[in-house]
């Protein structure tokens, strides 16, 4: 339909999937010359709306000496090609007709609404090889962005129906393994598809050639992925459909048993209550089951059933390390409610609070509970013994969450001691890789391309031993994914996810990874899904952060915004957030907002500069043109 110079049809298509190729009424036409006409052509063709000349000017002609004179000589350019599809007016510039095809366009349409075997066939087949193929234009930064963000945007969407395609043809174990070849020859890293190979191989009954496949993938992959050979394909994705029997005597395909990061056990007892009447008591129980339901949300301790009595008080000491005690007394209408916690291993109160008699209604009380379950949290581990590696690691964890500068540098110093004793245990390594990390993606680093360089070498030493911890597995991710790894932090978050389905902290992750990819709806739906397991967490306001990056991403600005203050009124000390969330301000034309931003980031970081920040960051091209111009705007020094 795209190439066939014979056609009769009397149309005009434009193919981007693999090298530009321009047909007219049938005809094949000789392309122009200049990459940057070529260029221009491809980016009028994917463009939605009509293009405003600044905004062609200052994508190909950045510093020309006249921009608008260079534009109309390409489009001259173009028109002798394209004839009447160009359209030129006051409203901008477009290619726009009755008949015009654009392969890249229909790509991405049929990939949409792809459903059964057939149109995901079709779909597949509309691909002719890279996309954009040969359009690179030195020197034209913001020309250069988008391009890379179109061509991993169509390649992520063929990865997708690669996916599909293996899904679909599973019944068929011949058709299976041919679709996931396609699929690890366009991707050679991914696992999934690998796993896919070697369990068609095997249910096609071709067992030692199998084996062989698996050996020389774990091989490959763990360079790729710094991940130990033993520790790769060992745990294949189940099929969607039931498997066939061959599949049943696959040993090395059985579940493994999940390590999680050591936490302390902590018991909510039932509280006292005086006077032990029936409407005290109801209201008893709706603050135990928001301590509860706070506690375990929290992830700051495992949470033991205080309702299970144990058989001696030597026992209920030895089964947890800490106890949320208290009473809830009546005086009239009004109620005290009082709670501790308490270290049961040294005997004494590590927190205490009350709250004071006054009218119990449900905002309230539940409003104090929310702020006992955060103070609790903070309080757990800075009881311990300082000489304890559990209790300064869990520290280690509290303050690297907080994701601010001083915290970070206290959660270095304590991993160092720990891994001074242990230099192989793998959640100290892990959480060290995200603090490295986090200190050159936040711009808190002087020498930011060595912290980098610790955290791979961290990420690294911590997946060697720490490849069955979904936690663990998270931060390496974590660490991965901001020193722009983005394919290595994808394969272990996806590990991790099999390992722990419930686990929130990774659909968080998966979340931002999602963002830098320029996948804002996949960010957004797995934020909303962190926030909904998680309301009380404190890294919540990590999520509306990111929610509101990828409502930024897909051009909503006012939700961006709401979302990007939210973040920063549950954690005003993350000034990193006006990184994006000035860029927000300057889309909108909100100039005092946005230079209220740039003062209250600069306040924090004297050196910032918008150079040192596209350092910083890990988005796509196309988003950090985006940021930038938008912190250029809002009176950031360029460099």
């Amino acid at each position: 339909m795209f190439l066939d110079e014979r056609s009769e049809d009397k149309h005009f298509a434009i193919a981007l999937l693999g090298p530009l190729v321009i047909t007219r009424d049938g005809v094949r036409r000789a392309l122009p010359r200049s990459r940057k006409t070529r260029g221009l052509l491809a980016y009028l063709a994917l463009a939605p709306l009509a293009c405003r000349r600044e905004e062609l000017c200052d994508l190909l002609w950045e510093g020309a000496a006249d921009p608008r004179s260079e534009l109309r000589w390409s489009l001259a350019k173009i028109r002798a090609a394209v004839g009447p599809w160009l359209r030129v007016s006051s409203d901008g510039v477009a290619l726009a007709g009755e008949i015009l095809s654009i392969d890249a366009v229909a790509f991405r349409t049929m990939a949409r609404e792809a459903s059964s075997e057939q149109s995901i066939a079709e779909a597949l087949a509309v691909w002719r090889g890279p996309p954009l193929a040969d359009m690179e234009v030195n020197g034209q930064y913001a020309f250069q962005a988008w391009l890379a963000a179109e061509r991993e945007s169509l390649a992520d969407c063929r990865t997708r129906l690669l996916k599909a395609a293996v899904d679909r043809a599973w019944a068929r174990p011949a058709e299976a393994l041919s679709a996931a070849r396609r699929l690890v020859a366009h991707e050679p890293w991914n696992e999934w598809g690998h796993a896919r190979v070697v369990q068609s191989l095997e249910r096609c009954g071709r067992l030692r050639e199998a084996a062989a496949y698996r050996a020389a993938t774990r091989q490959s992959l763990s360079r790729e992925l710094g991940i130990p050979e033993a520790r790769v394909l060992v745990e294949p994705p189940p099929p969607l459909p039931p498997p066939l029997p061959q599949a049943a005597s696959a040993g090395d395909f059985r579940p493994r048993a999940r390590r999680r990061m050591p936490r302390l056990l902590i018991r909510l007892e039932p509280l006292k209550l005086v006077p032990p009447d029936d409407d005290i008591a109801g209201l008893a129980a709706q603050v135990s089951a928001g301590l509860g339901l706070g506690l375990w949300r929290s992830r700051c301790c495992d949470l033991l059933d205080g309702e299970r009595p144990a058989q001696s008080p030597s026992e209920q000491c030895s089964q947890a390390d800490f106890a949320v005690r208290g009473a809830m007394v009546r005086w009239g209408r009004a109620v005290q409610l009082s709670l501790r916690c308490v270290d049961l291993g040294r005997g004494t109160v590590v927190w205490f609070g009350q709250f004071e008699p006054g009218s119990p209604s449900a905002r309230n009380i539940s409003q104090w509970v929310n702020g006992a379950v955060e103070a609790i949290g903070a309080a757990i581990p800075e009881s311990g013994d300082a000489g304890e590696p559990l209790h300064r690691l869990l520290a280690a964890r509290s303050l690297a969450g907080a994701l601010l500068p001083a915290a970070n540098r206290q959660a270095l110093d304590l991993l160092h001691a720990i891994l001074a004793e242990d230099a192989d245990k793998p959640s100290a390594l892990a959480l060290a890789a995200w603090c490295y990390a986090q200190r050159a993606v936040y711009n808190w680093s002087s020498n930011p391309d060595q912290d980098r360089g610790e955290a791979r070498r961290c990420a690294a030493a911590a997946t060697r031993t720490g490849i069955e911890d979904p936690e663990c597995l998270t931060m390496i991710a974590t660490a991965r994914t901001l020193v722009a790894d983005r394919n290595g932090a994808e394969v272990l978050l996806d590990r991790a996810l099999r390992l722990d389905p419930q686990a929130t902290g990774v659909h968080a992750r998966i979340g931002w990874l999602a963002n830098y990819r320029d996948e804002p709806a996949r960010a957004a739906r797995h934020f909303r899904t962190a926030i909904r397991r998680a309301p009380l967490d404190r890294a919540s306001f990590n999520c509306l952060a990111g929610l509101g990056v990828a409502h930024f991403i897909r051009g909503d600005h006012p939700p961006a915004i709401r979302c990007m203050e939210q973040a920063l009124a549950l954690n005003p000390q993350a000034v990193w957030i006006y990184r994006n969330l000035v860029p927000a301000y300057a889309a909108i034309r909100d100039q005092q907002k946005a230079e209220d931003g740039i003062s209250t980031l600069v306040k924090d970081h004297p050196r910032l500069t918008v150079a040192s920040v596209c350092d910083a960051m890990v988005f796509s091209p196309t988003t950090m043109a985006k940021i930038a111009d938008g912190l250029r705007c809002a009176g950031l020094p360029r460099a």
